[in-house]
């Protein structure tokens, strides 16, 4: 006669413990790979008007829209709103929660960000930009967006000050070592860039001291 081993069985206390261990490790391994995140502008704009709480796609491309809020300095089209929502549910940063009746037309599909999304647009907008070119984009929507959530922007100025003494630095250095003319030339206009950068984040510096003024 074969005697088969007893199972043990597990007490409903380490059960809750062995689960609670295992939802830990998975928030972990999803912030961990929330970290190595790389999405295109428009998706992280859209995923951080989406973290601010509940919406759905119509109104997000209201706001991305030609001469709206943030579609005056960065327009997204409602298209691209869509596909960009359809990407992030893909990736598993967002997830519908529930319809809203529209006022012509089908519901409208309302979305949330996860707990994992949320903190890692928090640490997106706190990142400085690392390219001059992205002053303009990136940087300017970065801060829109905390305007919006009503959060102090001078950690992230003064973290992009760093960065844009850095590319001064290395272009100085560039510009020295140039050999001609021509390539001399194309690194003086790109410091240009460098000291209109720099009056730039000055400007938002001084409006956001001045609206904290203002709501104090």
């Amino acid at each position: 006669m074969r005697i088969r081993p007893r199972r043990m069985r597990i007490e409903p206390r380490a059960r809750l413990f062995r689960r609670r261990v295992s939802v830990a490790v998975r928030a972990v391994l999803t912030l961990v790979t929330m970290k190595e995140l790389d999405l295109p502008l428009a998706e992280w704009i859209v995923l951080a008007l989406i973290a601010e709480g509940p919406s759905h796609g119509f109104a997000i491309a209201t706001l991305t829209a030609e001469g709206a809020e943030i579609g005056e300095f960065w327009y997204i089209s409602r298209p691209m709103v869509y596909r960009s929502i359809t990407r992030l549910v893909e990736r598993g940063l967002i997830t519908p929660v529930g319809a809203e009746e529209g006022n012509r037309g089908p519901q409208r599909m309302v979305y949330a960000a996860t707990r994992a999304a949320k903190a890692t647009v928090t640490r997106w907008l706190g990142e400085p930009v690392t390219e001059l070119f992205d002053v303009r984009a990136d940087l300017t929507c970065k801060l829109l967006l905390l305007q919006r959530r009503e959060a102090s922007p001078a950690r992230l100025i003064e973290r992009q000050r760093v960065v844009i003494d850095e590319i001064e630095e290395s272009l100085r250095a560039k510009e020295d070592a140039a050999g001609d003319h021509l390539a001399r030339a194309i690194y003086a206009w790109r410091l240009e860039h460098v000291r209109a950068a720099r009056r730039f984040l000055d400007a938002a510096e001084v409006d956001s001291v001045q609206g904290a003024a203002k709501t104090g």
